[in-house]
């Protein structure tokens, strides 16, 4: 028995839809218990309802954020791997896939150790001491054109990456239900970055919506800042869920059909 070839075979494009309704099923239901436990505060814990609070980072919805977008890195590592060892892929495709895998990993890196905004911080603790900084006036005119978070000066880089990755990612899947899906992770990424932002507007701004639908509808605080939040983090989520079913699939894509992986290990299992 132990001379016979045994075969693996995975099916990409199954894979890849399982595992999107998976992760969507996870995120409703991390949105449910968030109403559940955390706002209706079902159970009488402050424990419980930070360990259910979707819209903390160090809750359960935060830790699933984090893990899905390292899996995200991971598949696009591979990817990555897989186009040295596939005749035809040129240096443009390598490379920018190995952007988008370093992208992905920082992204990662950043939902865990809440990069940018102690960036933010570091911003606004600049601005509060301005005799350390060499031209503060260049900095508070930068800062200025953004009146929100002081993370948010950075977003003209994270655009660019952003319509990089769109034109990379439309070479490689062409018009088809891959570039549809990836097209509404943007989506979904775009309209959370919009909340945040106006989440970082002061309540007097015109255009904060917030402070609108607070003052026309009566509504309290509490009830619209978390529910606005609720839907950027589920937003972010639904986002990189999509990104990942894609690469999972294009795994398939990129193979050629007489391309096999033999995994082998380098010494055999010592003898009892």
């Amino acid at each position: 028995m132990l001379d016979e070839k045994q075969h693996l075979n995975v099916d990409a494009d199954h894979v890849s839809r399982q595992l999107l309704m998976i992760l969507v099923g996870c995120e409703l239901m991390l949105v449910l218990l968030d109403i559940v436990i955390n706002y209706m505060e079902i159970i009488p814990y402050k424990s419980m309802h930070a360990l259910f609070n979707i819209a903390r980072e160090d809750g359960l919805a935060g830790w699933f954020m984090t893990s899905q977008t390292m899996i995200a890195a991971l598949v696009l590592w591979f990817i990555y791997y897989l186009s040295h060892h596939i005749d035809g892929i040129t240096a443009f495709y390598r490379r920018s896939w190995l952007i988008l895998a370093l992208f992905f990993s920082y992204m990662s890196a950043d939902d865990g150790a809440v990069i940018h905004e102690r960036m933010g911080t570091m911003f606004e603790d600049m601005m509060a001491n301005p005799d350390a900084l060499t031209d503060p006036g260049l900095l508070t005119r930068w800062l200025d054109l953004f009146p929100s978070y002081e993370w948010q000066f950075l977003l003209p880089i994270f655009a660019l990456i952003g319509l990089y990755m769109l034109y990379f990612l439309w070479k490689v899947l062409g018009v088809s239900r891959a570039l549809i899906m990836v097209l509404a992770a943007f989506s979904s990424l775009s309209v959370a970055v919009v909340l945040d932002f106006i989440e970082g507007m002061p309540p007097e701004h015109a255009y904060n919506l917030y402070s609108w639908l607070k003052q026309t509808y009566m509504l309290e605080d509490y009830t619209v800042d978390h529910f606005a939040k609720s839907l950027e983090e589920s937003l972010e989520m639904l986002g990189i869920s999509l990104f990942l079913a894609v690469f999972v699939a294009q795994i398939k894509l990129m193979l050629p059909e007489n391309f096999s992986i033999h995994l082998q290990a380098s010494k055999g299992l010592p003898e009892k």
